[in-house]
């Protein structure tokens, strides 16, 4: 074989020209790269912005059922007042719970001055930044015929005044529908003359099936507080055909009297008490009980004890009685009107209330500072 010389062809092309290839396509791989971490950071960044939108959404959900949970709880009331401070007392009691549903507050009078009533409810609304409903009711009893008097009653504080107005809807009205339309069973507590309720049952008396207890302050056995005829009670002489209507409209009546009302007496060391706790609740039960003694002499939390049992059932015992409340000559004081005949039940005779019969006095007053020490 000849022996040639080995030809090597060398490429036109630049040397610089194809190192520019390769970094271009080295540029272009890292950009690729580059793209598809970003692309994965942004699909990370979406997932833990749902999951985060997720865990909220979660927590709401739970919030809204917890607090449902809560106020499914609660039981619906009513409260029916007349203007006395141990009503409002009793209120405070309630509110502070916070084992209640309050649907609204109602009231009557039996002499004409309702609307002052309204007025000093709601400054004491306004007074204790509490937030109700009120409703104005009956200012004259069913049948007993009364005269206008005037509004007189010292509550120790000067409440504020306010701009907020009782709801235009009368309180039997407001009973009424709101009994009718619930979906729970309403316990009400009765603190004043029963006409409002009553006028409720006049209406319709099958309203009680959506009733799941009725509490009421009034009656007595022995001690009453009505100069006209003293074994009467203020609440059921008031409106004596009222509290018949109500005895005897089938629901579960607990009644507490003044036989025990009158064991709960504010002395100087409990008014000494309550004036040195220092919370906005124990401020007004000093006063408010200042008030009713300087007004009537009165130095018993009569009102408050409705509550309190409802809230510890170890503080009151009750007996069972057939109760009819005597209305005979309404008019004529001196005369057996509103006093209540206590039959117990045998035979035939069914009883139609349960009476308060007696009080717990250590337990009352370990409750009552449980709640007003909370606010």
């Amino acid at each position: 074989m000849d022996n040639q010389p080995v030809k090597i062809e060398l490429s036109n092309k630049p040397k610089t020209e194809i190192v520019d290839m390769e970094t271009k396509e080295n540029i272009n791989d890292r950009d690729n790269i580059n793209n598809n971490s970003n692309n994965k950071r942004k699909i990370i960044i979406i997932i833990i912005i749902i999951i985060v939108i997720i865990i909220i959404a979660f927590i709401f959900i739970l919030l809204f059922a917890i607090l449902k949970v809560h106020k499914d709880k609660k039981i619906p009331i009513i409260i029916d007042v007349d203007e006395g401070g141990d009503d409002m007392i009793a209120y405070t009691i309630a509110n502070n719970s916070q084992k209640y549903d309050i649907l609204g507050i109602t009231t009557m009078s039996p002499e004409y001055y309702v609307d002052k009533v309204a007025d000093i409810w709601l400054k004491f609304l306004k007074y204790m930044d509490f937030d109700a409903k009120f409703y104005i009711g009956e200012d004259h009893p069913l049948v007993r015929q009364t005269s206008p008097a005037v509004f007189s009653h010292n509550y120790g504080i000067e409440f504020p005044n306010t701009t907020k107005t009782a709801e235009s809807k009368n309180a039997v009205d407001f009973m009424y529908d709101t009994i009718k339309n619930s979906n729970k069973k309403v316990t009400l507590f009765l603190l004043a003359p029963l006409t409002n309720f009553a006028k409720v049952i006049q209406r319709d008396k099958t309203i009680i099936k959506n009733i799941k207890e009725i509490i009421i302050m009034g009656g007595c056995k022995k001690e009453g507080n009505m100069e006209m005829n003293p074994h009467a009670e203020y609440n059921i002489y008031s409106d004596a055909e009222a509290a018949n209507i109500v005895f005897n409209c089938g629901a579960n009546i607990k009644v507490l009297g003044t036989d025990v009302t009158h064991k709960v007496e504010f002395t100087n060391e409990i008014f000494e008490k309550y004036r040195t706790m220092n919370t906005k609740s124990s401020n007004l039960t000093y006063f408010a009980m200042k008030g009713n003694y300087e007004t009537w002499g009165d130095y018993y939390l009569h009102d408050p004890v409705t509550v309190l049992y409802h809230l510890n059932n170890n503080i009151i015992k009750f007996k069972k009685y057939y109760a009819n409340v005597n209305t005979t000559n309404p008019d004529v004081n001196g005369t057996n009107y509103g006093t209540i005949d206590f039959v117990l039940p045998i035979n035939d005779i069914k009883s139609n209330i349960e009476y308060s019969e007696s009080i717990d006095l250590e337990e009352y007053w370990k409750t009552f500072d449980k709640y007003i020490k909370k606010y």
